[in-house]
């Protein structure tokens, strides 16, 4: 029996040495060995960038050398075709490399064909195929040739002659894009005018989704000031506000084009990325998305723009767009959600699948594979998706397609590889919801921080609740009605004090009856410090639970929530406000003491602490649609508020309301300047120490 055990113990172990190599290999996944990190944004109290299993790896560098070809002097494009075949622009060498889909060097060439006649296009920035068509936007010689595979001349495209071409446009074709009509796209640089469009024919028909300008309130404000007090000389001088050119254009294959604007004077911009309609609008619904980071950091010592400089898009219209400051790509669904992040290289890329200047890009196998040409290394990288990367992307086409049950299983699969996906959550909650399990769907709602999909959910069980349960809920009402009828009857005949203490039942008056209660308070010293500082502390933690314990579609903040910083805001700003409000009445001939002027501060903050306490109760009964009464109920309160202390300082100081607005303002500049002294005092606080503590360690330790 003990041999037998010894066996069973011994091949045991063997077994768990045999396998564990191969469980940590998987566990690593797809992952293991890319030098650069994948990560997505974590969407929650706090909106923060959290690294995730990678979506793509580097499958290979091509490079002439392995191309089996004459070095590259700049590759300033790349594009693709149906059949997988690569086209390698070098602009600055006027050369075109075709290679096929497994890399191997199908043919070149440097200039175009025209007959005895070599065109030579050097300095040409764009490429783009359809069908046997190569289109080559020469930008320094101011045209697009279009030609064939094999580089022979078929026509040119020029600048049009048309009364809609501004005078003095100057025409330098930087990219091209033909759909599936034959309609055809020329960005021209520096032009804010929109593409140049070409009918099929290649006559010129106008320009296609300009930009537009976004004024701010402030910046129409400006305008209006500006034109009705500038001189006219002025005016002619004065310089407009011009939309922002595109940098690259794409073509779906439904013929919509896709644009980017690339780079802006904001670090971080909104709506880079467009998908226009064939009448220019844009139908990406994208206006408010941030594409690429949502913060910028330090990079080299200096703060760079972002530039989201081109794209490419898959037949499911996921979206692969790059941005050249930092090297990075990124991954939006149809919907620009975020799926990945990658890359990198911040102007250096030494490493593979990081940049030192990305100059194009382009898919392979409807995005399996995806080319990516580094203009300054010289060298397409090719990334393969992950096996992670591929069950999210199907997940997610499944997901928006509304095959929600189609997807469980695979947004399952990748909770198992990663269980912090949100994405995922979000479409089991889809699914969860769909099949009216609502319950399910709020868990995972909360867990995607999907507000809409968990008040949708919430709406739904709120609903099937009170139709199941509504004799009773009415029963309910009718009895609690009837009881609070019953006891203000008996109350008022018996005339019953149901709190005895009279500063207590003062205090809960102050808001019905605040002139009656604020002038006992000056006359008659009937406040209370200790009911005030008592009303002080429940504002504080009324306050920290409408942050942290609402219900979830209205909790704010709670990740980051910071007890001190709320203190500071409650009870310090209550304190300083007294004090301050004190020095200044008193200097401006007020005659209100610092005690009642704490009292009446304090008193006046139950409408707000009510407001919290119940705000908190009904966000866990309402949809996000709803929360708008939370908001109103929650300004009024604060009028509440605001109204008590007008009268309460008005009173305790025996001043006009004229007099009141003007020792407000002081009061205003006067915590100001005190908050500024007392920074500056932590701040020589923290120099003296660490003064002292580095002259203590030159004393004893050297």
């Amino acid at each position: 029996m003990k041999k037998a055990l010894v066996k069973l113990i011994t091949a045991g172990m063997l077994t768990c040495i045999l396998i564990s190599p191969a469980s940590a290999a998987s566990s690593a996944g797809d992952s293991a060995g890319i030098p650069y990190t994948s990560y997505n944004y974590y969407y929650g109290d706090v909106t923060k960038p959290a690294e995730i299993n990678a979506f793509y790896d580097v499958e290979t560098v091509l490079t002439a050398a392995r191309a089996g070809v004459e070095p590259f002097q700049e590759i300033n494009d790349i594009c693709t075709d149906s059949s997988g075949n690569i086209y390698i622009l070098d602009g600055k060498g006027s050369r075109v490399v075709l290679l096929d889909g497994d890399y191997r060097l199908r043919g070149e060439f440097s200039g175009v064909k025209d007959g005895d006649e070599i065109l030579s296009f050097s300095g040409a920035r764009g490429i783009y195929v359809s069908g046997e068509s190569l289109y080559i936007a020469d930008t320094e010689h101011a045209r697009v040739l279009v030609c064939d595979t094999s580089g022979t001349l078929m026509r040119t495209i020029l600048l049009p002659d048309s009364p809609l071409i501004p005078e003095g446009f100057l025409y330098r074709p930087i990219k091209v894009a033909v759909d599936a009509s034959g309609y055809v796209y020329v960005l021209s640089d520096g032009s804010y005018y929109g593409a140049i469009l070409y009918s099929p024919e290649q006559e010129f028909l106008s320009f296609y989704g300009a930009n537009s300008v976004k004024n701010t309130i402030t910046q129409a404000l400006a305008k209006l000031w500006k034109k009705l007090t500038a001189t006219n000389d002025r005016l002619a001088n004065s310089a407009s506000r011009l939309p922002y050119q595109f940098t690259d254009l794409y073509v779906d294959t439904d013929s919509f084009i896709y644009t980017a604007t690339g780079k802006t004077p904001d670090s971080v911009q909104a709506g880079q990325i467009r998908r226009l309609s064939p009448g220019g609008k844009n139908v990406l619904e994208s206006e408010d998305i941030t594409f690429g980071d949502l913060s910028i950091s330090m990079a080299g010592g200096e703060m760079r723009t972002q530039n989201i400089a081109g794209l490419a898009v898959d037949t499911a219209g996921f979206i692969y767009c790059y941005d050249i400051s930092y090297g990075r790509i990124y991954l939006y669904d149809a919907d620009c959600m975020l799926l990945a992040a990658f890359g990198g290289g911040i102007g250096n890329g030494q490493q593979d699948g990081t940049f030192a200047q990305i100059g194009g890009i382009d898919i392979l196998d409807d995005g399996d594979r995806i080319v990516v040409a580094d203009s300054l290394h010289t060298s397409v990288t090719v990334f393969r998706v992950t096996d992670f990367g591929k069950k999210v992307k199907s997940a997610r086409s499944l997901t928006l397609s509304g095959a929600y049950h189609e997807a469980v299983p695979l947004w399952e699969e990748v909770l198992q590889a990663d269980a912090g996906c949100q994405m995922a959550y979000l479409g089991l909650s889809k699914a969860a919801l769909a099949q009216k399990n609502y319950a399910a769907a709020l868990e995972y709602a909360e867990k995607g921080n999907s507000a809409s999909v968990y008040s949708e959910a919430f709406s739904y069980q709120r609903r099937d609740f009170i139709d199941s349960h509504l004799n009773g809920i009415m029963g309910i009402l009718l009895a609690v009605t009837a009881a609070v009828v019953a006891v203000v009857i008996v109350i008022k005949k018996k005339k019953l004090v149901l709190v005895k203490n009279q500063a207590v039942r003062q205090m809960f008056a102050a808001p019905f009856h605040p002139a009656l209660v604020f002038g006992e308070v000056k006359e008659k010293r009937k406040g209370s410090v200790a009911l005030g500082a008592a009303v002080m502390a429940a504002f504080y933690v009324s306050l920290i639970l409408k942050t942290t314990a609402s219900g979830f579609l209205f909790r704010t903040d709670a990740g980051s929530f910071n007890s001190v910083l709320v203190l500071l805001q409650t009870v310090g700003f209550v304190l300083l406000w007294t004090v301050v409000s004190w020095a200044v009445a008193t200097l401006l001939g007020g005659i209100g003491k610092l005690l009642v002027i704490f009292v009446v501060v304090t008193y006046s903050l139950l409408p707000m602490v009510l407001g919290n306490i119940v705000s908190t109760i009904l966000s866990y009964g309402l949809t996000e649609e709803e929360g708008v009464f939370l908001t109103v109920f929650g300004a009024f309160m604060l009028l509440v508020s605001v109204f008590m202390l007008i009268i309460g300082s008005m009173i305790v100081h025996d001043i006009s309301f004229g007099k009141f607005l003007g020792i407000t303002l002081l009061t205003l500049a006067g915590a100001l300047i005190v908050l500024f002294l007392l920074v500056l005092i932590i701040i020589l606080v923290q120099q003296t120490a660490g003064f002292g503590g580095t002259l203590i360690r030159e004393l004893f330790f050297r």
